[in-house]
């Protein structure tokens, strides 16, 4: 009965201890993305995306569910994007590294980063410095050609098909 009970504990609740790890972490890298501006990028790069084919189909009768479709949508189509970059974090970093990473950015010196670099003061300065410097820092300046490809082929692709639906949904008059 023991052997049953260890069997049991170890068949069920390991699974389940490891999921709620890899949960965790997936949540961290999403947190980051979300921290660093990644995703505000992609988040204009959408708006752009719409405004840029306003000017190739205005809004009128015959598509205009379409567009209602491509603006009710947009938080699911920058999630997408979102779950084609954590893989890419995943490989890339360990999950103390990305909680490093996330640390950074919502820093102060990290804020001001994304939000006007040229208004870093040389506290700030001396604070990216130091965390460009740790072991974290140069792995992401080593890992800098890597990720770009990764990123770029994540972001090609992602583009790719936001295109292609949203062509198809404005072009069906």
């Amino acid at each position: 009965m023991r052997y049953i009970n260890t069997f049991l504990f170890c068949f069920l609740l390991v699974p389940m201890l490891c999921n709620a790890q890899e949960s965790s972490y997936t949540k961290d890298i999403s947190d980051y993305l979300d921290s660093n501006a990644t995703m505000m990028r992609y988040d204009y790069a959408y708006d752009e995306l719409l405004t840029m084919l306003g000017t190739s189909f205005p809004k009128n009768d015959k598509n205009a569910q379409g567009w209602k479709y491509l603006e009710d949508n947009k938080e699911k189509a920058l999630e997408e994007m979102k779950n084609r970059l954590i893989p890419i974090y995943k490989a890339n970093f360990t999950h103390d590294e990305i909680k490093q990473m996330a640390a950074f950015y919502s820093s102060e010196t990290g804020l001001q980063l994304i939000n006007d670099r040229s208004k870093l003061t040389e506290a700030h300065k001396e604070e990216l410095s130091t965390f460009y410097n740790s072991t974290t820092g140069q792995k992401i300046v080593s890992k800098q050609e890597v990720l770009s490809n990764e990123i770029s082929m994540a972001s090609e692709g992602w583009t790719r098909d936001l295109y292609e639906t949203s062509f198809s949904l404005l072009s069906n008059e």
